[in-house]
């Protein structure tokens, strides 16, 4: 089983898992692909800047914004939901200014949840911000009884 002179085997030795492990670290290098992400713009449409195209992007949404109302309800957050959001449409299409007010703006993440999902939105560059104002009424109910 050992030679004469050998008192271990040859991958009993630390050098070769040593080996090993960097031939294969070298050989894995050279084949990974290197992707960067894509750049927003690539990814999200840009609407249009008019009153059509805003509400559409919003429209698009609402099926995130909902998510966040009922992350909200599932936190303890009141079941009816009032919110007054305002932002500007900047020149290069990007949603700013972002701001959300309430009598009582809840501390459930909801706020940042749909700035979140808002922030998303991209349109076409224009010459001059576009501010939008925005309410959000939300509320569910749940009726039945458990027997």
């Amino acid at each position: 089983m050992f030679w004469i002179g050998v008192s271990d085997p040859v991958y009993m030795r630390p050098i070769t898992p040593f080996m090993i492990a960097l031939f294969s670290l070298a050989l894995g290098m050279g084949s990974t692909a290197q992707a960067g992400a894509p750049s927003p713009a690539e990814t999200i449409p840009a609407y249009s800047r008019d009153a059509n195209g805003i509400a559409l992007a919003v429209t698009e949404l609402l099926p995130a914004l909902d998510n966040c109302v009922a992350s909200h309800q599932a936190l303890g957050g009141s079941e009816k939901v009032e919110l007054a959001i305002a932002f500007a449409v900047g020149t290069e299409g990007e949603v700013a200014n972002f701001t959300i007010q309430s009598p009582n703006l809840p501390a459930t993440g909801i706020d940042s949840c749909i700035e979140g999902t808002l922030s998303a939105m991209r349109f076409n560059p224009g010459a001059t911000a576009i501010p939008v104002q925005l309410p959000l009424l939300a509320g569910a109910t749940t009726e039945g009884a458990v027997l």
